[in-house]
């Protein structure tokens, strides 16, 4: 190439940079020792991130399959339309057993493996892991205990945090908590004081991560009320969120059994409440705003009424479309201006999965929204 006889001035190069994708970036660090220090260093990472994070177009929704019996899970990324899938990205579980996928974080997922009390971080864009340490908090082996994990971010100390409760049951159905917190910066686990003794967790209910903030479902002891349980990852302290006082009657109704999801929705965390009778769903979508016992709720639409019991609300893509599943495991777009369920999604990725003999042993788990982000798991920064 000819030489123009002048050179870029460094903060132009690295305004250019930190709008290009992730895999670009990567191939890019090979090409001078200059660029290479650049998109190596912290403040061109954080950059990148910030710039990702607040150009929407960037994030791309994803749905997690997951494979108990050939120990891996499959991330199937949606075009907005809610009517393709692109590429999916699959994760070697390397035969530890069952999983909990939490995140994404700023692009990271962590990875929970119950069977072998084993958690792993993982950034897809980069491809780098990165195995957590045993917590210092043993697991029993005489007694009944269930264990919640949850994964986020730390604002004000820039750190990244995983907080690990573990519950162990007595017959007298008395039960006894212990929480820790792993931060990624020091590599390490540490025991804090937390009160969590007035409610209980749900397993099989989809937990989700927003701004700061790590969220499940569970029920109050007292009275067995349905909640939202949260845990802020600064000041590492739990809080629970009531239910809208509009949906409680259909909590305590006919509509006994739920599958609600957390889903973005306009900037906002959200709530696809969907509880099902005897023959239908009946679906809502509430948002919320502020924290803890502070939130408030805000009706956004009733979704709709549908005839198949067993729907399970996914998420809400950007152009609206509300994603389903069913009992056979399909993806199904519904529109709710036109209020008509879609044929399911037509992807050789779920047709490929599909075909095999173990598709009873798969899942769709969760949905949400994905980001690429260069955040080394190394060091958190």
């Amino acid at each position: 190439m000819k030489n123009l006889g002048y050179k870029i001035p460094e903060d132009a190069v690295i305004e250019i940079l930190s709008r290009l994708p992730v895999k670009t970036l990567l191939r890019f660090k090979c090409a001078c020792k200059a660029w290479c220090t650049i998109i190596g260093s912290h403040s061109f990472i954080q950059k990148h991130l910030n710039m990702a994070l607040e150009d929407s177009n960037k994030a791309c929704s994803f749905i997690v399959h997951r494979s108990n019996k050939y120990e891996k899970f499959f991330t199937l990324f949606v075009n907005d339309d809610g009517l393709t899938l692109q590429t999916n990205l699959s994760f070697d579980t390397k035969h530890l057993g069952s999983i909990c996928v939490m995140g994404p974080c700023h692009g990271l997922f962590c990875i929970y493996y119950e069977r072998h009390d084993k958690l792993l971080l993982w950034n897809p864009a980069t491809r780098e892991t990165k195995d957590i340490p045993k917590s210092s908090i043993p697991l029993p082996s005489n007694a009944n205990t269930a264990q919640y994990v949850g994964f986020g971010f730390d604002s004000n100390t820039r750190d990244y945090k995983v907080v690990k409760i573990l519950i162990k049951f007595h017959r007298d159905r008395h039960s006894d908590y212990d929480v820790e917190v792993y931060t990624l910066s020091t590599n390490s686990w540490r025991k804090i004081e937390a009160t969590i003794s007035d409610f209980d967790l749900w397993a099989y209910m989809f937990p989700t991560y927003w701004n700061g903030t790590y969220y499940w479902w569970g029920k109050t002891e007292e009275d067995y009320e349905d909640i939202i349980i949260c845990f802020d990852m600064c000041i590492e302290q739990f809080d629970r969120i009531l239910l809208p006082t509009e949906v409680l009657p259909m909590v305590h109704g006919r509509n006994r059994y739920a599958n609600h999801c957390f889903t973005e929705y306009n900037g906002s965390l959200g709530v696809i409440f969907c509880f099902m009778g005897d023959t239908r769903s009946l679906c809502e979508l509430w948002t919320m705003n502020g924290y803890g016992a502070k939130v408030s709720w805000t009706k956004q639409y009733y979704i709709g009424l549908f005839e198949n019991r067993l729907m399970r609300p996914l998420m809400i893509l950007k152009s609206k479309i509300i994603l389903f599943t069913n009992e056979n495991h399909d993806i199904i777009p519904y529109d709710h201006v036109t209020q008509t369920m879609r044929a399911p999604l037509p992807d050789d990725a779920i047709i490929k999965l599909k075909s095999y003999e173990w598709i009873e042993n798969l899942w769709i788990t969760s949905g949400g929204s994905y980001t690429e982000s260069l955040v080394r798991i190394g060091d958190g920064k």
